[in-house]
């Protein structure tokens, strides 16, 4: 136990292991084992001397969370989302069931968190993710070897970009899960996901990602706020190597999206998926549904401020009934 910087303490189901400062929390996270508890005191955590918080099979349930409950008083974060110098706040490799909750991530190259492999049944809850240079969290999956980071949960998180013009990266997205299955998406805000009118995306899984859930988000001020396939995939990281869709089924219901720039809602290469309950207010466009492979449910929405249909259909999409 003292091997570790922070102040540890045994408990009968693993070990709190409290942290006041950056090398504290490597050497927590990095040294994990199942059962750990890692509470960072109040303060701004400034990663230094590395790319990120490196995280490499240490399956858990391992938990870290800020000490008092407001993510306002916990911040981890990088050198600017311009920088090159740190990446992304925390990585994590084959390393299943980490939570983190109730603290503030920043000013990273890349990502806020990014789940890579085998790194499945994760949780972000109550989490605020801003100016994370390509997205606040990814979702890496590795075909090849047939692993793939499955049933994140993100809820109650606040994600996005401080500025209104959102991110200045190549890449502007919230959420981005390449070939996963079962990510639930829920009760969380988009903010300011844009990349000088150009696409970018609030919340989106493709690469046959299948059974994604996204419910009760509130998009604010994104390009496009809620996607299943959008974006494409290169050939190699589709899940199962099956390129014949981005996504198969899942559902987005009762969101609403504001002031949108182009589709609140898109599908692109999405069967069998549900559009149910969302409420769409002054966005570009409403629903779009595109490509021949997309067939979708539409039930309960509502539109308002803009001239577009309800719904678009584009290149052979079909609503199914």
């Amino acid at each position: 136990m003292a091997l570790l910087a922070g102040f540890l303490t045994a408990t009968a189901v693993g070990r709190t292991v409290a942290v006041a400062d950056f090398p504290q929390l490597v050497a927590a996270c990095e040294g994990a084992v199942a059962g750990d508890e890692i509470v960072l005191a109040k303060g701004i955590y400034r990663i230094t001397g590395k790319s990120r918080i490196a995280i490499s099979q240490r399956p858990g349930p391992v938990t870290v969370r800020g000490e008092t409950g407001n993510p306002a008083d916990v911040t981890v974060e990088g050198a600017g989302q311009d920088v090159a110098a740190v990446e992304m706040i925390f990585d994590l490799t084959d390393s299943p069931r980490w939570t983190f909750r109730d603290l503030t991530t920043r000013n990273s190259f890349y990502h806020g968190f990014k789940f890579n492999a085998a790194s499945t049944d994760c949780i972000l809850r109550h989490v605020v993710m801003r100016d994370h240079g390509e997205s606040g969290v990814k979702g890496t999956s590795d075909p090849a070897k047939g692993v793939y980071p499955d049933r994140l949960l993100v809820e109650g998180c606040d994600i996005g970009f401080t500025k209104e013009a959102g991110g200045t990266r190549s890449v502007v997205e919230g959420i981005d899960g390449v070939g996963v299955q079962g990510w639930v998406i829920r009760e969380n805000r988009f903010v300011n996901i844009q990349k000088g009118g150009q696409p970018a995306y609030g919340a989106f899984t493709k690469g046959h990602s299948r059974d994604t859930v996204m419910e009760g988000n509130r998009f604010e001020h994104c390009f496009i706020g809620a996607s299943l396939g959008g974006g494409g995939t290169g050939a190699a990281y589709f899940r199962d190597h099956d390129g014949s869709l981005e996504h198969r089924g899942g559902v987005i219901r009762k969101n609403t999206f504001v002031g949108c720039t182009d589709a609140a809602i898109y599908l692109n290469k999405a069967d069998g998926c549900r559009i149910e309950e969302n409420v769409m207010k002054e966005c570009g466009a409403n629903i779009q549904l595109r490509y021949p492979a997309t067939r979708a449910r539409v039930k309960g929405n509502e539109a308002s401020g803009n001239q577009e249909p309800l719904v678009r259909l584009r290149d052979g999409a079909v609503i199914m009934e």
